[in-house]
């Protein structure tokens, strides 16, 4: 595709990942290099900490998705993670290399993170978080140059990994392995997976989040885990499939968080399971139906075991 040739991007959906707000229950304890000795920082206007990550993918109805996680911080105050979902044009003739160019994804990127800070002051407010008035005045500009740094972060990591692995991995991302129709078990059973996983990675004060998220996203990739869990969500409406990839991904959610669910720390997860409506039966039914997924899946399942992708979560969680 010829570079000057134009891709319009839509905006669809801005969805929030997760947010986390510090207190003295609840304290950042992550180590924050903040502005050098020279400029100190303007404790009106305290320094944001801001990265993005993607994902992408084509709909059932042929249209390619970007996805772009823009991550806002203000240490000692919140955190904030939110997803924006574009589409591009149908009637574009285009690959994803046509997409990670800096002309085309920087405006995303500088998209994403507008997203990003609207959402966490609007976090903030709903939480009672008291952001320093400098923040409430204007919005932190990032210069241009840190945002086209962040636009060739991506675009390096899609060429120097993301490329490469999907040719490796072609076959099994284009396998079609599992269709999910929306039907009350499986919508318990994929729902009260993610509700725990949320629980343990980013929600619950009883876990130590933090590693949580270091320890999981080694296995399964980030942006992969927020990509499944909007597609569960549509489980509500519409039927859903999964590839060969994404069942993989979601055997070890799953395993997680049943061991979670039923280890040493399950005393700070039933209670919430609880009150969100899943009661000891609808449980039951949430182990059934995992159960069944891991019948279905047994080639996956048989190939995880045999390469070793078998984890004690409850020993590696905290």
């Amino acid at each position: 595709m010829d570079i000057t040739e134009e891709i319009r991007f839509t905006l669809y959906k801005v969805d929030i990942l997760w947010f986390e707000a510090y207190s003295a229950e609840n304290p950042d304890v992550e180590d924050f290099v903040g502005m050098p000795e020279d400029e100190p920082e303007d404790p009106d206007n305290p320094m944001f900490v801001i990265t993005c990550g993607y994902d992408f993918d084509i709909n059932r109805d042929g249209v390619r998705e970007v996805y772009l996680d823009s991550f806002t911080k203000l240490p000692h105050y919140a955190t904030l993670k939110v997803r924006s979902l574009y589409q591009i044009d149908k009637t574009i003739d285009c690959e994803w290399d046509d997409v990670f160019v800096p002309e085309r994804l920087r405006l995303l990127v500088e998209n994403a993170i507008q997203n990003g800070f609207h959402n966490f002051v609007k976090q903030c407010k709903g939480a009672g978080v008291t952001l320093p008035q400098g923040i409430l005045e204007h919005q932190p500009e990032i210069p241009p140059q840190e945002m086209d740094n962040l636009a060739a972060n991506l675009i390096n990591d899609y060429f120097d990994y993301r490329k490469p692995f999907m040719e490796r991995n072609a076959e099994t991302i284009n396998m079609h392995a599992i269709t999910f129709p929306p039907g009350q078990n499986w919508v318990i059973t994929l729902h009260l997976t993610l509700l725990v996983m949320e629980e343990v990675l980013f929600h619950n004060l009883h876990f130590n989040r933090r590693k949580n998220r270091e320890k999981f996203f080694e296995v399964v990739p980030e942006s992969s885990f927020y990509s499944l869990r909007n597609k569960c969500i549509l489980l509500n409406k519409e039927e859903i499939t999964f590839n060969q990839l994404e069942v993989h991904y979601w055997l070890i959610a799953q395993d997680c968080a049943l061991q979670m669910a039923m280890g040493e720390k399950a005393g700070a997860l039933i209670p919430i399971m609880v009150s969100r409506g899943f009661t000891d039966e609808i449980q039951k039914i949430w182990y059934t139906g995992a159960a069944k997924i891991v019948e279905l899946c047994r080639g996956t399942v048989k190939e995880s075991i045999e390469s070793k992708e078998k984890f004690d979560w409850y020993k590696i969680m905290s």
